[in-house]
């Protein structure tokens, strides 16, 4: 079990670090967007950023005791800072499944249930998400009994998100601690410190990170137990051990792998000390009681707080589920049989046919039947293609789409460099980060087998495994992987220390430096090369003002008759000459139905007053109004307005909003239809300066450069010196 555990991690990471030299997109780079550039650029900055973590753990090791302490707080102080810095300048918006669970959990705060008919009955299919839900309507009950506005719930969430994130990066200090001391605990919070997954995910306030801290805790815990002095003690961490288990499991199943995970190890452990002498079965009985005799208490405690855990969650669910969602939420094979086409990614068809089905057997038997067909087409070879296919799907991608899911933010310079339009290097970046990890991980998992020693973080490793294992046979995602991300970490800087330490690459580490000088060259000739592609080549940009995307709640229907005029106001501060909004056209080109767009100021000052007809609407792609270059004369408030011409029928226009009435998704603005506000509404609309600009202006750029010319430079003597054969 040990072998074979590090054989498939070490082949599935080594699959997808390969793999990720090129699973990238490089599609700002223009004409270099080759796979020998996409190369090139991967290596060079996988030895840079390998040679400075060497580097880093070189210097860690000058350290004493309370350096190190110091170290461990001021990188927790960096990680803490950086979330909140990014959370507040940048302001990221929740979005898409976090998004209707927020919602919803605003909603029952009038309510106090979950409705079955919210988004078309999201929350009548998707049951898992009732406990985040409910987690987040206690929260802001709470919230709200204190006389805090409902304006501040949303970064309220984020910041429990925040210190979620935090303390999951804190707990896995805590378990190197334990497994490999504290110098090695200290390299991980720097790397963690380091790699900008830690950050990009402050506002991301969903299950995903939510459920780490339960993750890691699990973890922790295993390792604590046993070194309790006291009854009380082991019963203590028994108990939250229990309680962390059911709630992470409640908050996102893939917490469960951790249970599983210690379960294995403790299995392997028994049967290992069964065997040293005698006879195994009696020896077995021996070590069985043994260990019963001293965690007796400790185990009790554990299975009846998970016990009275299950309890609560189910009779909660009872209380605030007042439909039948035991018939109308998708069964587990749903996942199955979705994750059985293409990639494994997400398809609105199944879901569609899922949902088509009244009764939970119905539905059970649907999804099994497009399974085995599924598996019967696929055959042997196409499913060991589609297992490859559903890795590069979730672990391939360096940023875990964190690009996608930080779209609907304040659109300021910081945002547009760091998540936005130009993040191109932090998406190589986090790039480098990925593909350096995962071959770290395999490489460190072939080592382990080759030496035939036990690795001591066997049990991260088989987490790890169980994570990977897990998304081969369900839905497939880059957002999937976010949760292991600290294990991933842990055995990335277990990694580097363990180079550093390796008295065989010694030689390797002396002359580190001069293939550090041949990736620098390599990165000098990249980027005088790409001077042409990011400062020379024209692209079209859209710099927003407002980019209110998302749409909910109740729909209006199409425009039927004169009286249902849209009006949605918005607030200015920079120039813009785009006005485009999202609607539902579904007579397609030929639909004759036409309406009058207005804008005008708050000082009445028109600026815009055309007719435009339905027909040229796509489907519900955004439609933009070309409009001359407006310039606000500092925050200026305006007002959109769209009338009916000729309409009839269904030759008309649904105009897409979000008026749940719960979540006010643009608050600079309000709409009203026909006449009536909208409470907390909004259209799906965005405003934008549409200009033909270069990717980098020349002094941007040259600044770039330089600082990245430096940086490397720095890495490069650092190695040069810290691992020079008279000092190493």
């Amino acid at each position: 079990m040990y072998t074979l555990t590090l054989l498939l991690l070490a082949v599935f990471c080594l699959f997808i670090g390969v793999c990720g030299f090129v699973r990238w997109d490089a599609s700002w780079l223009r004409d270099m967007n080759t796979p020998p550039v996409q190369i090139l650029i991967i290596l060079a900055g996988i030895l840079f950023l390998c040679a400075a973590l060497l580097v880093i753990f070189r210097l860690l090791q000058r350290l004493g005791a309370k350096g190190l302490k110091r170290t461990a707080v001021i990188c927790m102080l960096i990680l803490t800072a950086g979330q909140l810095i990014l959370l507040f300048l940048v302001q990221p918006m929740l979005r898409y499944d976090s998004l209707k669970t927020f919602d919803m959990a605003v909603e029952m705060l009038k309510t106090h249930a979950v409705s079955e008919t919210y988004e078309t009955g999201y929350f009548a299919r998707y049951t898992n998400n009732y406990p985040i839900v409910l987690l987040t309507y206690w929260f802001l009950l709470v919230l709200s009994k204190c006389g805090v506005p409902q304006s501040l719930f949303m970064p309220a969430v984020q910041l429990v998100n925040i210190a979620c994130i935090t303390g999951s990066i804190w707990l896995g200090y805590l378990l190197v601690k334990e497994l490999r001391g504290r110098l090695k605990a200290v390299f991980y919070l720097v790397v963690c410190a380091l790699c900008p997954l830690s950050y990009v995910w402050a506002g991301f306030f969903y299950t995903t990170t939510c459920s780490i801290p339960c993750l890691m805790g699990i973890l922790y815990l295993y390792l604590r137990i046993p070194k309790a002095a006291s009854v009380w003690k082991r019963s203590l961490l028994g108990a939250l051990a229990g309680l962390l288990l059911i709630l992470g499991y409640k908050l996102r199943a893939t917490t469960m792998i951790a249970g599983i995970a210690v379960g294995i190890l403790i299995l392997m452990k028994l049967s290992g000390l069964a065997a040293e002498k005698g006879n195994r079965l009696a020896r077995l009985r021996s070590v069985l009681t043994a260990v019963l005799k001293k965690y007796a208490s400790s185990m009790a405690v554990f299975l009846l707080t998970a016990l009275l855990s299950l309890t609560f969650w189910h009779t909660m669910t009872e209380r605030y589920v007042p439909f039948d969602y035991k018939n109308t939420g998708f069964p587990m094979i749903h996942w199955v049989m979705m994750s059985a086409r293409w990639d494994g990614s997400f398809d609105q068809s199944d879901e569609i046919y899922t949902f088509s089905f009244k009764t939970k057997e119905e539905k059970i038997e649907a999804d099994k039947k497009v399974l085995l067909e599924r598996i019967r087409d696929a055959g042997p070879s196409g499913l060991v293609v589609l297992a490859g296919r559903k890795l590069l799907n979730t672990w391939a991608d360096g940023t875990d789409n964190f690009r996608a899911e930080n779209s609907y933010c304040t659109y300021s310079r910081p945002y547009e460099y760091l998540l936005g339009s130009k993040c191109g290097f932090m998406v190589i970046y986090a790039q480098i980060f990925r593909v350096l990890q995962m071959l770290a991980i395999g490489f460190l998992a072939l080592l382990a087998v080759k030496r035939r020693e036990y690795s001591p973080l066997f049990l991260i490793q088989l987490t790890l495994l169980g994570g990977i294992a897990f998304h081969i046979v369900w839905e497939a995602n880059p957002l999937y992987s976010i949760c292991f991300t600290f294990l991933g970490l842990i055995l990335l800087s277990d990694g580097i220390a363990s180079l550093a330490e390796e008295e065989k690459a010694s030689i390797f580490l002396q002359k580190g430096w001069i293939g550090c000088a041949g990736a620098f060259a390599v990165m000098l000739v990249l980027l005088f090369f790409g001077k042409k592609e990011l400062v020379e080549t024209p692209i079209e940009e859209q710099h927003y003002c407002v980019n209110q995307y998302q749409y909910a709640g109740e729909a209006a229907g199409f425009v039927s008759d004169a009286s249902q005029i849209y009006t949605q106001t918005f607030t200015a501060d920079k120039p813009f000459n785009r006005i485009a909004i999202q609607a539902i056209n579904t007579v397609g080109p030929y639909n004759q139905s036409a309406f009058m767009v207005k804008l005008t100021d708050e000082y009445g000052n028109v600026f815009y007053d055309e007719k435009f007809l339905s027909g040229m609407v796509v489907k519900n792609t955004p439609y933009a109004f070309v409009l001359d270059t407006i310039v606000p004369e500092g925050s200026t408030r305006y007002t959109l307005e769209i009338a009916p011409g000729y309409v009839k029928n269904e030759d008309s226009l649904e105009f897409l909003a979000y008026n749940t009435g719960n979540c006010d998704m643009y608050p600079g603005g309000a709409l009203t239809i026909g006449g009536e506000e909208q409470p907390n509404g909004d259209l799906a609309f965005s405003v934008y300066e549409y200009e033909v600009t270069t990717y980098f202006n020349i002094k941007i750029y040259l600044m770039l450069c330089a600082g990245i010319l430096l940086l490397l430079g720095g890495i490069t003597a650092g190695m040069q010196r810290l691992f020079d054969k008279k000092m190493y």
